[in-house]
This record gives structure tokens, sequence and C-alpha cells, in this order.
């Protein structure tokens, strides 16, 4: 029976989302069902997924969702998860053979675990490159274990404390960064958990996004206000300065890096 339920959402990822799919197809552990959102697309990104997800058969579902936003995405997702565990994926990172894996193990492992997160790497794990930037995660998630330290390509929870949480909610959260919210919201219901050996590989082509990103000044505040001061931080201060500068959720689908194809 699967443990794991996989939620990608995607919106016009036509050359991307194949190779993506196909990482997850060859996962060394099939104890997972895989649910695509497809958010509205107007490509052939839906088809190309269809064919890519054809080797899992029955453990992978299109679904489509018309309402603009990857929050409306993946909550439609929760809705459909029946397992305990789930993990959100984006249509542009490469997942290794064992990511499946190490979170049911981390989380086996863990039972106050209430997520497990991967680390981003943009080189081959065993580089120096890649060794250090696992290094620096690691000694980020100790200091600030209250914080969030992965995006949402590589996050995972116990799907009975991401609903405890209260799920993906546009209402309560319409802007972008909502990886950063969600997990503030879970980690009310346990702790979360990082790994040297759990990683994933992004795409770099959204380093350009600034106009959907955090400044430096809120970055910082968010690494160093104490926890106590989270609902604040999110719903008080970042959240008004989001909507300011109307970086709202539905902006991911803004594809303006320079490159559309793998």
């Amino acid at each position: 029976m699967p443990l794991l339920t996989i939620i990608l959402p995607f919106f016009n990822e036509e050359g991307w989302i194949g190779a993506t799919i196909d990482s997850l197809a060859a996962q060394s552990d099939q104890r997972f069902r895989l649910l695509l959102i497809d958010n509205g697309s107007t490509d052939s990104g839906a088809a190309e997924a269809a064919i890519h997800a054809a080797p899992l058969g029955q453990r992978a579902t299109i679904l489509p969702c018309p309402t603009p936003g990857k929050i409306h995405a993946m909550a439609m997702g929760l809705s459909w998860v029946d397992t305990p565990l789930v993990a959100i994926c984006d249509a542009d990172t490469h997942y290794p053979p064992d990511y499946v894996k190490r979170i049911i193990a981390l989380f086996d492992s863990d039972p106050r675990a209430a997520a497990v997160m991967a680390i981003d790497l943009y080189a081959p794990q065993d580089t120096a490159e890649s060794q250090q930037r696992i290094a620096f995660i690691l000694r980020k998630s100790r200091r600030f274990a209250a914080k969030c330290h992965a995006g949402g390509y590589a996050q995972a929870f116990r799907a009975s404390a991401l609903r405890a949480a209260g799920g993906f909610d546009a209402t309560r959260w319409p802007y972008v960064l909502e990886d950063h919210e969600i997990v503030h919201r879970v980690m009310a219901h346990g702790r979360t958990v990082y790994h040297h050996g759990h990683v994933c590989f992004p795409s770099d082509r959204r380093a350009s996004r600034k106009a959907v990103s955090w400044t430096r000044g809120e970055r910082l505040l968010y690494r160093y206000a104490p926890r106590s001061a989270m609902n604040w931080y999110f719903y008080r201060f970042l959240g008004r300065r989001l909507a300011a500068r109307n970086s709202m959720g539905i902006a991911l689908r803004r594809k303006d890096w320079s490159s559309t194809t793998a």
C-alpha cells in the first residue's frame, strides 16, 4: 500500500515536467502515489505528463485545477490524499532514486517529525560545491531550528500535521513564499528534519525571479526573529509588504526566465 502521496502542481511546464516525472517513476521505493495537478496549462505539458507518468499506471493521476495559483492546486491535491505522508514536488526538479525511500525512513525514525526537508543542490552530490552546501544547510537547520531552509520543491509532511495546521489556504496566505508560511504553521505540530543524504536538484532557471521573492532585510528578519514572533512576522509584517508589492501567489505563473526548454 502507498505510504506517500506526491503532489506535483504544474502550469505550462512543457519540456521540463517529463524529466521530473521520469525521476519519480525511477524511485527505488515505489510505495507512493503521484497526483499531477494541472493548474490551467495552455501548452502541451499535461500531455507530456501523461506520457511520462504511464509507467506508474493507476498510481498516477492527472487532475485539473482551473483556479489560477499554485496554492489552489496544492489544496486540491491535499483533498485527494489518503496516505499518512505527503510530499510537494516541482515540475522542474530532479529527484534522486532514493528520494521517496529517505522520506519514509526519516519519518519512521522520528515520531516527533512533522516535516522532512530535502537539501537543494546545483551540482553533483559528491562535488565539493554540493558538500559545502549540505554542511551549510545542516548548520542553519541546527542554529535556526524553528525556521524553514527548503523550498516547496523539497518538502514532505505528515498528512495529519499538515491538515492540523490548516493545510494550503489561499484565504490565510495568498502571497508568494507560501512554502515558508506553511512550514511555520506545521512546526506547531512537530519538528522539521534535515539529513545530509536527503537532497534534490532544482532547476536554476528561477534564480532571477526577484519580483516574487523577499528582500534581504525581510530574509534576515525571518532568520533572527524568535519563534514567538513568527505569527507577527508573517501575518502583520511580511504579508502586508508582499501585498504592497503585488507579490501574490499567482505571480509564480510568470515564466520570465530566458530559457523555457530543458
